[in-house]
């Protein structure tokens, strides 16, 4: 047995046992553990650390610990057992793993899910074009039997299995910081991957991918080892969307697609209401007087007036807002030449962050390294164009949200009518896709909301990333329905293929 063999069982639960974020709770103790046993990354019959243990990995009081336990305890997931060899051992029924995972998986847009397969192929081709080069014959023949202990006629089996034969393949790679990231992956995301594992042709394709990677190791062929991990994960996601999705109607196709259009335009509108308004607001306060003794507008005196109107646009905002500001034209305040007024929503479970909208900080000084000029960026310079209104986009806004978002965009002009800054908000893809997908689905086509270049914004094709473009012949294709004067269209295709097929 192979040194990593060894070490799966206690990675995996230390990586579910690893520190809560945020304030510790006996509610996600125990959603954790019990998510970790039905999920398969604790084994039925193993024995949870101690108390005290516990405590001290999740960082929260023993008596948090113990309430959870007391939880787990009454759904029948934890036996305890009292004496020296005793403890907390785990019982996992089978029954509602399917219902759990499908929980989590709502949890996840479809751009979560293709980014998050794109993660796991950059993670596990990585690994399998290293343990071409490195593993030895006596390591293949081990990982060979994985496969061979795995019931491919059982969907648990498969599970845990396919998990450990990930596992084994970064460890044959020789690197630590690999192994870790596969750990993590699994502990968070795995089980969302493996949900298709129900069905038995999903079985058969992982045992099929299985195999032919443990041949390219075995050749030493470190491109079809890395080619085999990316076309198997590529497939095992398509169809977990197809089947997280459903079905389409098909009826009354023209009066659906005349429905989708309009609530697109109705809900881009609504934020675009809510930053016009912002603008009127704002256009008004900057043409009266600053308000300070000097009569000079100052920083502290804008991020004033725009905190109030920022904070209030994002707490009656339009489903899916998640940032809104005014960003000025450089050399506009003395004080701060490049300055962004820029307010993001807080993130995480509501339940636990209550705290309001705060201010981004970026860099404004123009001689600093990680300065950026703002009005090279889309959103400005479609500001700037001329254009009444602007939609840039999507794009991963790694500056401020972390989100794949839209950036819609106005110019606010001064009293002499130039433009003083741009007024705008930030639209999360992932609330839009919760808030447009089954109106598509309704189409009974596939079809795709896309942007000016064509880039998919939403689509029903499991197979198109959201920021995908689409191809001339995809085009050709398909009709492309204008949403009303806004740079978006709704691409619906004209072949009778369910809305889901790829």
């Amino acid at each position: 047995m192979s040194r990593s063999l060894g070490l799966s069982s206690e990675a995996r639960s230390a990586a579910a046992f690893a520190p809560l974020a945020g304030p510790g709770r006996s509610e996600q103790v125990e959603q954790r553990i019990r998510e970790a046993i039905v999920l398969g990354l604790i084994a039925e019959g193993e024995r949870l650390p101690r108390e005290l243990e516990l405590a001290r990995q999740f960082k929260v009081a023993v008596s948090t610990v113990r309430e959870a336990l007391d939880a787990l305890r009454s759904q029948g997931l934890v036996r305890t057992v009292r004496g020296r060899e005793g403890g907390s051992f785990v019982t996992a029924p089978d029954e509602g793993h399917r219902e759990l995972v499908a929980a989590r998986l709502a949890e996840f847009s479809r751009a979560d899910m293709h980014d998050l397969a794109q993660q796991f192929q950059a993670i596990g081709g990585q690994a399998a074009a290293l343990a071409a080069v490195r593993a030895t014959p006596e390591q293949i023949v081990g990982l060979r039997a994985v496969t061979e202990s795995i019931n491919f006629d059982d969907d648990r089996s498969v599970r845990s299995g396919e998990g450990l034969f990930r596992l084994e393949v970064a460890a044959l790679a020789q690197s630590p910081r690999l192994v870790a990231e596969e750990l993590r992956l699994q502990s968070e995301f795995g089980p969302v991957l493996w949900f298709a594992l129900s069905e038995q042709d999903c079985r058969a394709g992982v045992r099929a991918a299985q195999v032919a990677l443990v041949e390219a190791l075995a050749h030493r062929d470190a491109l079809a080892a890395r080619t085999a991990v990316e076309a198997h994960l590529t497939a095992l996601i398509t169809r977990v969307l197809l089947l997280a999705a459903g079905e389409g109607s098909g009826d009354e196709r023209a009066a659906a697609v005349g429905d989708c259009v309009e609530l697109i335009v109705s809900s881009i509108e609504a934020v675009f209401s809510r930053v016009g308004l912002a603008r009127e607001t704002l256009t008004a306060a900057l043409a009266e007087a600053p308000g300070s003794e000097t009569g000079v507008l100052t920083r502290a005196i804008l991020d004033e007036k725009v905190r109030l109107l920022a904070t209030e646009e994002l707490r009656h905002a339009a489903p899916g807002v998640v940032g809104a500001g005014f960003v000025t034209v450089p050399g506009l305040l003395p004080d701060a030449p490049w300055h962004q007024a820029w307010w993001v929503a807080p993130d995480g479970d509501p339940l636990i962050h209550r705290n309001p909208p705060h201010q981004l900080a970026v860099v404004e000084d123009p001689e600093s390294e990680f300065f950026r000029d703002y009005t090279r960026l889309e959103w400005w310079r479609g500001a700037a164009s001329g254009a009444s209104r602007h939609i840039a986009g999507p794009y991963v806004d790694y500056l401020c949200t972390d989100e794949y978002i839209l950036t819609l965009t106005m110019p606010v002009t001064g009293a002499e009518a130039e433009m003083v800054g741009v007024a705008g908000a930030d639209m999360s893809v992932a609330a839009l896709e919760r808030l447009l997908l089954a109106s598509m689905a309704a189409i009974g086509r596939r079809c795709s909301l896309v942007n000016s270049e064509f880039r998919v914004i939403v689509s029903t094709d499991a197979a198109l990333a959201p920021g995908s473009l689409l191809s001339d012949s995809e085009l050709a294709a398909s009709e492309s329905v204008a949403c009303g004067d806004l740079p978006l269209r709704l691409v619906v295709a004209n072949d009778v293929r369910s809305s889901q097929t790829s």
